[in-house]
């Protein structure tokens, strides 16, 4: 059974790969084939262990949440806010848009911070005449990077630095100064990728051309809308002591700003939601839920382990390298889940591994800043993507993406190997 399960994801992942097949349709026929032939005993209980109903009522709740403040204004007035601040400069503004993304998604989940930014992106675009490209995927390198910087920034994080009993000022002392280094050396690469986009100056009287209230086509509509974000941006901040799911305040964002600025006609939002998104991701969970199933991702784990022959130092950068790389094709959560029992046992097993503090920051380095790999390997890739064909146009194929993202990924893991080797000498 673990070949058919092997099977099945990698000829899912060529279609996604060549483009030859829609990535839904891909996906969700390789998940039904793996529930119909009882890859799970039982193939409903199987689709309800597999499927992470959080995330896809998340972003259900979160795309209807964007579509209604749209309508307000309020996207258009921070591009022109931004616009105007960051001056005539293009790679500066470029700059300014990726670090407070990135400062956004440490707090908040990746997939809003791109939700949230992607649009005003376009604005600014449309205003500047620029191509979004290239903004686009700072932002979405920016998600997963900031996200990486704090213990509720991403999924791994959270199940590490439960397992790992680690303290959240404890995580963020040792996270935040290595992703500001990574996110800094990431816009520097992709401002030299795309020197010729990013060589443009702007004069400052065009700019003052600009006024931003004149996007603002009712006061009233625009200041709720304004209040109504900052509250959900507020439930995120105190997701953990109210005890809310990522989901619950997704549709509580979604369903209230219906309730408030369109209660009669619903029909246009929910047209909106990107369901090809929430197929794909739900054909993929199914998929990823199968290769756990049958131990493909316990049998990976062991093999790092094995790999290391004892060495700390091999160990530390092999956890790095592989969850970096793994992490961009397959969901980072289970990879995640399964390497914290392995890593918890290593003490067990030599006393070379006795302190495995260390082993965890490599972890949650690799398999957070991994997704950045593909269009695949994180939600917030998946959904900005999308965004940008649908709204501009403009389709980033798996190819160019990884061409982008390569040198991206290459510069975060080399990074974070190196510091995983420092810790090794401080923790």
């Amino acid at each position: 059974m673990k070949l058919v399960v092997a099977l099945t994801f990698s000829l899912v992942l060529y279609f996604v790969v060549t483009g030859k097949l829609n990535k839904t349709i891909a996906a969700m026929v390789g998940g039904l084939t793996l529930l119909a032939i009882r890859v799970f005993p039982d193939p409903y209980e199987g689709l309800k262990e597999s499927i992470d109903i959080n995330t896809l009522l998340f972003l259900i709740g979160m795309m209807i949440f964007v579509r209604v403040m749209e309508t307000s204004g309020i996207f258009e007035y921070i591009a022109i806010k931004t616009v105007k601040i960051a001056g005539t400069s293009l790679p500066k503004l470029f700059f300014a848009m990726t670090f407070v993304v990135a400062f956004v998604s440490a707090f908040i989940d990746n997939v809003t911070t791109i939700l949230i930014f992607v649009p005003v992106t376009f604005a600014i675009g449309d205003i500047l005449n620029i191509d979004p490209i290239p903004f686009v995927l700072g932002e979405i390198f920016a998600s997963n990077i900031g996200g990486t910087m704090t213990p509720i920034g991403d999924p791994p994080n959270i199940l590490i630095t439960s397992a790992a009993k680690i303290p959240f000022t404890e995580f963020i002392k040792y996270m935040i100064p290595v992703n500001l280094i990574i996110l800094f050396l990431t816009d520097v690469s992709l401002v030299v990728i795309f020197r010729k986009e990013f060589n443009r100056q702007f004069s400052r009287e065009f700019l003052d051309g600009f006024d931003e209230s004149k996007v603002i086509k009712s006061r009233r509509r625009f200041v709720i809308a304004s209040g109504f974000m900052f509250f959900v941006i507020f439930l995120f901040l105190l997701q953990k002591p109210l005890k809310l799911e990522s989901s619950i305040i997704g549709l509580i964002a979604g369903f209230f700003g219906l309730l408030i600025f369109e209660p009669q006609e619903i029909t246009p939002f929910l047209e909106k939601v990107e369901w090809e998104v929430i197929f794909f991701f739900l054909g993929l969970f199914i998929i990823t839920g199968a290769m756990e199933k049958v131990g493909i991702m316990k049998d990976i784990a062991n093999f790092l382990v094995k790999i290391s022959s004892g060495s700390m130092v091999t160990l530390s950068s092999v956890i790095v390298w592989a969850s970096g790389i793994l992490s961009g094709f397959v969901d980072n959560i289970p990879f995640t889940a399964t390497m914290i029992p392995v890593i918890k046992g290593l003490p067990a097993i030599s006393p070379q591994f006795s302190n495995i503090t260390p082993l965890w920051y490599a972890l949650a380095l690799g398999a957070c800043l991994g997704g950045n790999l593909t269009p695949v390997g994180a939600s917030a890739n998946v959904v900005g993507l999308t965004l940008t064909k649908k709204y501009k146009g403009k389709e980033i194929t798996f190819r160019n993406f990884i061409k982008y993202s390569f040198f991206v990924v290459f510069i975060s893991l080399a990074v974070s190997n190196v510091y995983s080797l420092i810790l090794l000498k401080i923790l």
